[in-house]
């Protein structure tokens, strides 16, 4: 049983330094940023000795609402309630803030991923769902996966389609894709979640691809990111127009990227590929073909709670 002495109180930022070991070190730097509204934590403490911890703050992806970051209970303290204590507790304080939804995001991977799914389905929220699906691999192992590279690469030449580096544009050829990209967006053709805009002013130049159809139209494109945190080279996007989804060209441009990355940078580099589940035609490529020769894959699910 949890003991009267344990309190489950608010954090101050004064006290942010002593529950770095409370939460994953890419989040520690949320912790100084506590100001109870916009970023809030609520604590565990026993005669003030931290003992579990609980981050809310803005969602990442810009939305609505506010995140749940993590919930974490050391170790010698779990199975006693805390975990339940500490999650109500930020409801609470996402309701005063005003937040109206909780999400929470944490990867299939994650240690514990089974008692996080408990904990949240017992405090009513979402039956967690697989919302993106991420893997990587160094680049000589794509050889496995693309057996008739070849024969890609000659369906594009057949259909007449180029793949255009990104840096080779020049500033009018760049400014032709935005325009495609904002007339696209107009028509109601290219969700959000496929908008290259964002990304355009930092794509890596060599391997960021511009999918160009024998009419002169931009159809689609991979966006490549160089994370040198990790020395891996990210494809957060990757899209075709629907109506040429089924032409192979989406695979084509991978097997495209993944080749020029091999012969320019070498067979060690590192490509990193996420699809969201709002793309099922990238999820069902990188799944299929991508997954069973990875060297990390996994999902990243996601369960909420309305406020």
């Amino acid at each position: 049983m949890v003991g009267a002495a344990v309190q489950i109180r608010g954090v101050t930022v004064g006290e942010a330094e002593r529950l770095g070991h409370l939460t994953f070190r890419a989040l520690r730097d949320l912790l100084p940023r506590i100001d109870g509204k916009r970023v809030a934590a609520v604590a565990a403490w026993q005669d003030e000795r931290p003992l579990g911890l609980a981050l809310l703050g803005p969602n990442l992806l810009g939305r609505p609402g506010a995140q749940l970051h993590s919930i974490m209970v050391s170790s010698p303290h779990r199975r006693q309630g805390l975990g339940r204590q500490l999650l109500a507790a930020i409801v609470d304080r996402a309701t005063a803030a005003g937040a109206g939804e909780l999400v929470a995001e944490w990867s299939s991977r994650l240690p514990g991923a089974g008692a996080l799914t408990g904990l949240l389905l017992q405090a009513g929220w979402t039956v967690p769902q697989r919302v993106s699906l991420r893997l990587q691999s160094s680049v000589d192992r794509t050889e496995r996966v693309f057996l008739r590279r070849a024969a890609l690469l000659g369906r594009l030449e057949r259909d007449r389609v180029a793949l255009v580096p990104w840096g080779t544009l020049g500033q009018g050829g760049q400014q032709q894709v935005r325009d495609a990209v904002a007339a696209l967006r107009a028509t109601g053709e290219l969700p959000d979640w496929a908008d290259p805009s964002g990304h355009l002013a930092t794509a890596e130049p060599h391997f960021t691809l511009m999918i160009h159809d024998a009419a002169g139209a931009w159809r689609g494109w991979i966006i490549c990111e160089y994370q040198p945190l990790v020395g891996r080279w990210f494809f957060p996007i990757g899209w075709v127009h629907p109506a040429d989804a089924r032409r192979g060209w989406l695979m084509a441009a991978i097997a495209q990227v993944t080749a020029m990355m091999e012969a320019q940078i070498g067979p060690h580099a590192v490509a990193a590929f996420e699809a969201s589940h709002l793309n099922p035609p990238m999820w069902a490529l990188l799944e299929k073909h991508f997954y069973p020769h990875a060297t990390m894959a996994d999902y990243l699910l996601a369960s909420r709670r309305a406020l």
